[in-house]
């Protein structure tokens, strides 16, 4: 079986003061790309995100995380150097201007940096709700990949048929070919040498039109591709690489067919054969 590397997940959930959101976007690409997009208060937590979602192998993913606080958690400390600079500057500036009042508590908590504040936030926490959603949303991009792969199965197989199909009708008129050249020899001799023929002398003409011209080794190549390339869309975690190299050697023989056989009818199934071969490798684009 074959998976799609298109897919989509989202997951969300609430708890211990906090809303976290998760979204998966798989996108086709010939290597495992992971692009995540994290509020800063949790960008320590990247390396776990990127080692939790390596078992995807292949494509490009989006992982947007978005977080909010539904609980006010604030941590409120002195900085006491702060405090202390400020009180000494502040008593400077009232010795400066002779005033010898106590300097107000009040004036001196609304300077800046004198109360840090900061939000209570426990990574493990985070982290704990964030591997859960991404194992949500990973399944359901998962399977959204296998459903599409399903798809693009059926059309694969589709374009395998269409080969086949060609390649029994060029089997088939192999023995036609065979006598129209044998027959066209002939009369191009006799077209030369009047009515006498060396009956021996055609044989061997058509003896070496048939060795440059024999296409019957590569259509058992093509066939032995084909049969390999339905082996392998049979096994679980079939490859998108390993298929489209199989796909190459199949492009390779009917390339060869073609250049080897010009007759008419065979050049037409030639034709047929590279259009379903390239749907076929089109589709093979968005395979794992």
């Amino acid at each position: 079986m074959i998976n799609s590397m298109t897919g989509f997940g989202y997951a969300e959930k609430e708890d211990s003061g906090v809303w976290i959101a998760v979204e998966i976007k798989s996108f086709n690409t010939r290597y495992l790309d992971i692009v995540i997009l994290l509020p800063s208060s949790i960008s320590v937590l990247e390396g776990r995100i990127r080692e939790k979602l390596k078992f995807f192998e292949r494509g490009k993913l989006e992982i947007n995380v978005r977080m909010k606080d539904t609980e006010n958690k604030l941590s409120i400390s002195v900085d006491r150097a702060a405090a202390a600079a400020w009180r000494s500057s502040l008593k400077e500036l009232a010795g400066l201007l002779g005033d010898t009042r106590q300097i107000p508590l009040a004036l001196l908590a609304n300077q800046d940096g004198v109360f840090k504040v900061e939000r209570e936030r426990d990574m493990e926490i985070y982290w704990t709700m964030l591997e859960s959603l991404l194992h949500t949303a990973a399944i359901q991009v998962t399977d959204m990949r296998e459903q599409e792969g399903e798809q693009l199965l059926e059309d694969i197989k589709e374009q395998l048929l269409a080969i086949e199909g060609s390649i029994e009708n060029t089997s088939a008129q192999a023995p036609a070919i065979r006598s129209e050249v044998e027959e066209r020899l002939r009369r191009g001799f006799v077209k030369i040498l009047g009515d006498y023929i060396d009956e021996q002398r055609v044989l061997l003409e058509v003896a070496a039109w048939i060795a440059r011209t024999n296409i019957n080794e590569e259509l058992v190549r093509l066939t032995a591709h084909i049969s390999a390339f339905r082996k392998e869309i049979s096994l679980a975690g079939a490859k998108g690489k390993k298929l489209d190299f199989l796909a190459q050697e199949m492009g390779r023989e009917i390339n060869t067919i073609g250049s080897k056989c010009s007759q008419a009818n065979i050049a037409m199934e030639v034709v047929n054969m590279k259009d379903a071969l390239e749907k076929l490798r089109e589709q093979l684009r968005n395979v794992v």
